[in-house]
């Protein structure tokens, strides 16, 4: 299976301003990384880029960590800012959805770091009316060092 950037699999256009971010969705970290918080904060993901409301720098601060590995390569927030917005150009019209039962976090003994695993279905539209859909295998790791943020995002594509 191949692997491929956000920019093949997510449509970026998830991060959007934190008044806008379902109730489960706003729940702060309050410095224990958990199996549940976890799994909360890859919903609270998904539900922001599922959304229309483009991305914002702020909605990037509140995900990923100053530095995180996005894809392969060590990025700052201002350059997974960039590749998102890039991403929502081409497609601006984004669905996403973690596929019932498919969410699965491991956090280590310390809780210091929490690796949640699950399939993304999604379907997008490209500006010029390409209709792509299909389902990524996403990983996500957090770090209670980071604030409860990602520092680790990749994907892989399945269908």
């Amino acid at each position: 299976m191949p692997k491929h950037s956000i920019l093949a699999i997510l449509a970026p256009a998830v991060f959007m301003a934190a008044l806008t971010l379902p109730a489960h969705a706003q729940s702060p970290f309050r410095g224990a990384v958990t199996d549940d918080w976890a799994e909360r904060q890859v919903q609270a993901y998904v539900d922001v880029w599922s959304t229309d409301a483009g991305v914002t720098a702020e909605s990037v601060e509140r995900f990923y960590a100053q530095r995180a590995v996005y894809y392969g390569k060590s990025m700052n927030r201002a350059q997974i800012l960039a590749d998102k917005r890039r991403y929502v150009r081409v497609w601006p019209e984004r669905r996403y959805a973690m596929a019932p039962g498919t969410v699965r976090v491991r956090c280590d003994a310390s809780r210091e770091t929490c690796r949640a695993t699950g399939t993304m279905q999604w379907s997008r539209r490209s500006a010029a009316g390409r209709r792509v859909a299909g389902a990524s295998r996403m990983s996500f790791t957090l770090t209670r060092s980071s604030g409860g943020k990602i520092v680790r995002e990749s994907a892989v594509t399945l269908r």
